[in-house]
C-alpha cells in the first residue's frame, strides 16, 4: 500500500503551527475529534453496540492518528428507514452511481470517547474481558513502531491517566520496549495483524518474520512478553520475509501464524511460568503445517494474508495472494485431542485480497473478503467445495472488514475515500449482501 508523505513548509517560511490546529479533526464538525481519515482497521465492541475505526493519518495531515466510535444501533436505524421507506436523514443523501445506498455524514453516527494513537495504524484486535461490556483494544501502529492498548469501560475509550479532551495514548499504553525496558528488546518494525485473546495478544510484523506477545489480564497494564524471530524462511527470489495473518483458534489458546514468503502455517501458544509474578509469560512454538491445497507444481501457495475461524473453531479461513485464493482447513479436533489441519476446499479470489471476518447470518458461515484493488468485496460460501456467491461493490480501497452478527451487518473501511460500507447480509432482506448505508462522504480520488 502506498503511503502519502506531504512537504509540511517550503524553505524558509515560517508555518509553525499549535497543536489544536493539527489535531486530527475536522473543523467544521460540530465535534471536531471525530472524523474518518484514511481509515483502517476496524473492531465490533463485544454487545455489537459499537464500531471502533482507526485513522491511519496516512497522509499525514495531523499530528496522529486516532480511534473513533460510531453507534451502530443508529446505524441500523438510519440504514432501515432508508430501505423500508426512503427516509433521508438531514446530512444524507442517496447514492448517485449505487441508488440502494444511503450516503451520510460520519457527524450523524460518531460518538464522544475518541483517543488519539501513533501514526499509520493497521489493525484492531478487541480483547472482550467477558464481563459484561467492558473491552480492550489492541492497536499496531507501523510510524512509531508501537503497539497501543486502550480500555473501553462501555462507553468511552481510554488510553491516558488525564481523561480530558481529546487525549494522545501515554507512554503507557503505547508499547514499544520488551518488558518496557529498553536494555531488554524492541518492538519490531512494521507491527501489521493482531488478535487478542482473554488475556494475551498476539502481533505479527510485516518485514521481520517474527511475532510479538502481549500479556494483557484483564484490570491490569498491558507489556511486550516475548518477541519470537526467523519464525519463517525468507522469499528465495527476493529474499523477504515477514509474517501476516493471525487468528486463534476459540478459547483454546491456540494460535495460527501465516506467512508473506513461505508456504506454511506455524501454530504457538502461551506458555506461563509457575510463578507469573516473576517470570513473565512466554512464546511456545507447537505443530506448523504446509499449505498444500492449491499452488504450483510442488503444491505450494505463499503470502498468507487474512486468516480467521468459524465460531465452533473447526474450520479455519485465510487468504492467499499466490495464488489468488480462500483456503480452507478442517481444524476439528482428532481422538488425541489435536487439531487436524487438513486443507479441505478452495476457491479462486481477486489478485489483492488482503483481510476476512466470518458469520453466519441465518444460512450458514459466509466468509467477506476485502480487494482493495478492485472496491470489492468476495462473498463466498465456503460450504462443501467452495465458491465465490457474490461480489459486492463497496468504495474505493477497501481495507479491513468486521461483523456483528446480532445486527447481521458487515462493516468496511474504505481508505481511499474516507467511509465505512454497510452491508446488508440478512439472507432474508430484500437488499441482501447489499451496500446500503455509507458512513462518511466519499472525498474526490
Amino acid at each position: 500500500m502506498r503511503t502519502v508523505f506531504l512537504l509540511a513548509c517550503a524553505p524558509l517560511v515560517a508555518c509553525t503551527a499549535s497543536a489544536e490546529e493539527v489535531h486530527p479533526y475536522d473543523k467544521n464538525s460540530k465535534h471536531p475529534e471525530l472524523a474518518i481519515f484514511y481509515p483502517t482497521g476496524l473492531g465490533i465492541a463485544p454487545d455489537d453496540s459499537k464500531l471502533f475505526l482507526a485513522n491511519a493519518n496516512s497522509e499525514l495531515r495531523y499530528d496522529s492518528g486516532s480511534v473513533i466510535m460510531l453507534d451502530l444501533a443508529l446505524a441500523d436505524q438510519v440504514a432501515g428507514a432508508w430501505t423500508s421507506s426512503k427516509t433521508q436523514p438531514d446530512g444524507c443523501n442517496q447514492d448517485a452511481d449505487h441508488q440502494e445506498t444511503l450516503v451520510c455524514s460520519e457527524e450523524k453516527f460518531l460518538l464522544d470517547g475518541a483517543v488519539r494513537i501513533g501514526n499509520f495504524a493497521t489493525d484492531i484486535a478487541v480483547q472482550d474481558f467477558k464481563t459484561g461490556g467492558p473491552a480492550r483494544l489492541i492497536v499496531p501502529t507501523r510510524g512509531d513502531p508501537s503497539v497501543a492498548w486502550i480500555d473501553y469501560d462501555g462507553s468511552k475509550l481510554s488510553c491516558n491517566s488525564d481523561q480530558t479532551g481529546f487525549a494522545l495514548c501515554d507512554e503507557t499504553h503505547r508499547l514499544s520496549y520488551v518488558h518496557n525496558d529498553p536494555n531488554v528488546g524492541l518492538l519490531p518494525d512494521e507491527p501489521f495483524d493482531a488478535f487478542a485473546g482473554k488475556d494475551f495478544a498476539f502481533v505479527t510484523h510485516l518485514t521481520t518474520g517474527g511475532i510479538t506477545l502481549i500479556d494483557s489480564p484483564p484490570g491490569g497494564d498491558a507489556t511486550i512478553a516475548d518477541v519470537v524471530t526467523g519464525l519463517f524462511s525468507a522469499d528465495p527470489l527476493t529474499g523477504l520475509r515477514g509474517t501476516t495473518g493471525v487468528a486463534g483458534r476459540g478459547d483454546s489458546g491456540l494460535v495460527y501464524i501465516g506467512s508473506r514468503s513461505d508456504d506454511r502455517i506455524q501454530t504457538v501458544s502461551v506458555g506461563r511460568p509457575v510463578n507469573s509474578d516473576i517470570a513473565p509469560p512466554y512464546i511456545v512454538p507447537e505443530e506448523y503445517f504446509f499449505e498444500d491445497l492449491v499452488g504450483g507444481n510442488s503444491g505450494g501457495s505463499t503470502d498468507t494474508r487474512g486468516m480467521a475461524f468459524s465460531a465452533s473453531g473447526d474450520r479455519m479461513y485465510l487468504i492467499n495472494r499466490r495464488p489468488p485464493s480462500l483456503q480452507v482447513y478442517d481444524t476439528s479436533l482428532d481422538a488425541g485431542g489435536a487439531p487436524r489441519n487438513k486443507g479441505i476446499a478452495a476457491t479462486d479470489l481477486c489478485r489483492q485480497a488482503s483481510t476476512l471476518t466470518v458469520m453466519d447470518a441465518g444460512d450458514g458461515d459466509r466468509v467477506y473478503v476485502t480487494c482493495f484493488q478492485d472496491g470489492e468485496i468476495y462473498v463466498v460460501d465456503p460450504r462443501g467445495m467452495s465458491s465465490v456467491e457474490d461480489i459486492i461493490t463497496v468504495g474505493r480501497g477497501p481495507y479491513s472488514v468486521v461483523a456483528a452478527p446480532t445486527r447481521k451487518k458487515v462493516y468496511v473501511t474504505n481508505f481511499l475515500e474516507d467511509t465505512v460500507a454497510v452491508i446488508d447480509v440478512d439472507p432474508t432482506s430484500p437488499t441482501h449482501d447489499r451496500v446500503v448505508l455509507r458512513i462518511g462522504e466519499p472525498k474526490a480520488p
